[in-house]
């Protein structure tokens, strides 16, 4: 099994996504007491939690999410959609896996999990583990809908019903499991189960590549980002012209303001799309709420952190302000390292030469003349705006072609492909 802490990393996002991520945890936690009676094997049963969560990553992609979800979960997982609407996620899913998340041993779960047996074969390991996590993806979806207290015989004859969909041996398995008043009460609280008995397995760690970074945050920045049209290479940006100030300012590990730039914003996929999305302007609670995006960016980095990477850190500062005004900690002027600086001006710069629903974006120039009037007024750092002034004097422009047009390209192909979405 992986044991790189960015598998504890994806799997902690997913856990906090909405409408996603409960289910996520249901299926993880089912998954991982169907295993342990199948298998009779702690390891394997880990794998098969692992599996859960990330059975459904497909969903994470904001094109994908849009199209399966638009008339609710319950008619995604319904008799006549399931086959339609499951191709989509589960091919977009394996492909996330496979291609840039580095866990191909689970994309086989993620493409085939919506599979019946006549489709699969039980001398594949890797199909009883994808058909096991359909049970338990079968049985959360029921749960969710009929809640507590549960009946077993209800749930029992459900199965009963589908049973042409599953191994019988993984049947058995499950239905053994769901006899078991510990399996249910479990659920009640499915972050507690995950976080206090699997998660620790992703404690002894190998330090996460660099290269391995890289393609997660270009996976991240994209699903970031493409919940908005006006926002598609905000991160990429962030991160590119960060790395270039760094450069030019000559501070230490000027190359990882690249990481922190690409993954600065992945709080944001812990906050409702409808909050991200709102065309006027956030009520006083919809602002908290949306303020909490750089408190879960800190959180899901925290598992970088340990590994004793800085770039975390810097990422989770892009909101803090010199004067002590900013979020989430309000650190104030030498609190906050020079690279945190750098994202800072970055950010702010990047979004205002960004096109928004409600204004035009501004030139380069008219930005860094904005940037000026938050130095004058002691928020953000004069050497940091020095050195973006120039670099902008020097010709820099935004990147037209990078690697995260790769995803873009290949999601729009399995989207006309499977979804039929033009």
């Amino acid at each position: 099994m992986a044991r790189y802490s960015f598998l504890g990393f994806i799997t902690d996002v997913m856990s906090h996504i909405p409408r996603i991520g409960e289910h996520a945890l249901h299926v993880s936690t089912l998954s991982y007491f169907i295993a342990k009676e199948f298998f009779g094997d702690e390891d394997r049963a880990l794998f098969a939690a692992i599996g859960g969560m990330l059975h459904d990553i497909g969903f994470v992609v904001p094109k994908v999410s849009s199209v399966d979800f638009s008339t609710g979960v319950e008619e995604l997982y319904s008799i006549e959609s399931s086959r339609k609407m499951g191709e989509l996620h589960t091919v977009v899913g394996g492909y996330i896996l496979s291609n840039f998340l580095g866990l191909y041993e689970y994309s086989d779960i993620a493409f085939y999990h919506h599979l019946p047996v006549s489709e699969l074969d039980f001398s594949n390991p890797t199909h009883i583990m994808a058909n096991l996590v359909g049970v338990a993806d079968t049985i959360a979806t029921d749960y969710e809908s009929f809640g507590v207290p549960v009946d077993k015989n209800r749930v029992s004859r459900i199965l009963e019903e589908r049973s042409d969909r599953f191994f019988p041996e993984v049947l058995k398995a499950a239905k053994i499991a769901i006899s078991r008043d510990y399996t249910w009460w479990s659920l009640e609280n499915p972050p507690d189960f995950y976080f206090r008995y699997i998660m620790p397995s992703f404690e002894i760690v190998e330090k996460t590549p660099k290269e391995m970074l890289l393609e997660i945050g270009y996976f991240i920045a994209y699903v970031v980002d493409s919940k908005s049209p006006f926002t598609r290479k905000h991160s990429e940006r962030i991160a590119d012209i960060s790395r270039a100030i760094g450069e030019e300012m000559k501070v230490e590990n000027a190359e990882d303001l690249y990481l922190a730039g690409l993954f600065h914003d992945v709080g944001k996929l812990a906050i409702d799309t409808s909050i991200l999305e709102k065309p006027g302007p956030l009520s006083e609670k919809e602002y908290w709420y949306m303020r909490k995006h750089v408190f879960y960016t800190m959180k899901f980095l925290q598992h970088f952190m340990r590994e004793g990477y800085e770039w975390p850190i810097w990422a989770s500062q892009h909101h803090e302000r010199l004067d002590g005004k900013g979020y989430p900690l309000g650190l104030k002027g030498d609190e906050i390292p020079i690279q945190s600086r750098i994202l800072q001006v970055a950010d702010v710069f990047v979004a205002l030469t960004e096109e928004r629903p409600y204004r035009t974006p501004m030139s380069f120039r008219e930005a860094i003349g904005f940037l000026s009037k938050e130095v004058s007024n002691g928020k953000m750092d004069a050497d940091v705006l020095s050195a973006l002034e120039r670099i902008v004097e020097n010709g820099y422009t935004y990147p037209e072609k990078t690697p995260i047009s790769e995803i873009i390209e290949t999601v729009d192909f399995l989207m006309k492909t499977y979804g039929g979405i033009p």
